[in-house]
């Protein structure tokens, strides 16, 4: 289990380096999917086979054909002349500055925590993880679901209208 940790992490490491390095944002785009599966493979190492099941599906799926989708509508590669200026690499190098810290902060300080809850393990490989899931989602927050689901209907509605009004 060890031994795939590091491979997922590797290939995770990997894909999202090259994916704000690449110049050709559909290459960029494919090495997104290449760390959605990834991240899918930690989920499965984690015993939280839904979630693996749910990240292939939605994100490196649904997700990545509406970002690649868009990436040719708007025809992005053959923008050849960007110019980025100072302010924009002092920016960059800040926020990585800063997630570098707090990454070397939580390493430090970080402790592992028992889960707590009315969920123990034993319960979870009782009952799956997938009930768990859906007790969760539609008990406790619901309110947070159903905005999300509004939330992708407009913008389901608004790239309709987007798009509809190219051509």
């Amino acid at each position: 289990m060890e031994a795939l940790f590091y491979v997922f992490s590797f290939i995770a490491i990997f894909s999202a380096l090259m994916v704000v390095t690449m110049r050709n944002p559909l290459t960029s785009a494919l090495y997104l999917v290449l760390c959605f599966f990834a991240l899918a493979g930690f989920y499965v190492i984690l015993d939280m086979q839904f979630l693996a099941a749910m990240q292939i599906l939605v994100y490196a799926g649904a997700i990545m054909v509406l970002v690649v989708l868009v990436i040719m509508l708007l025809n992005i590669s053959r923008i050849k002349n960007i110019k980025s200026d100072l302010h924009q690499k002092i920016i960059g190098v800040l926020i990585s500055l800063i997630l570098f810290a707090e990454i070397v902060l939580y390493i430090i300080n970080g402790a592992q925590k028992r889960p707590s809850g009315i969920f123990t393990h034993a319960l979870i490989k009782r009952i799956g993880n997938t009930q768990v899931i859906g007790e969760f989602l539609f008990t406790g927050y619901i309110l947070p679901f159903e905005i999300a689901s509004i939330l992708l209907f407009v913008a389901i509605i608004g790239a309709y209208l987007f798009a509809k009004k190219k051509f």
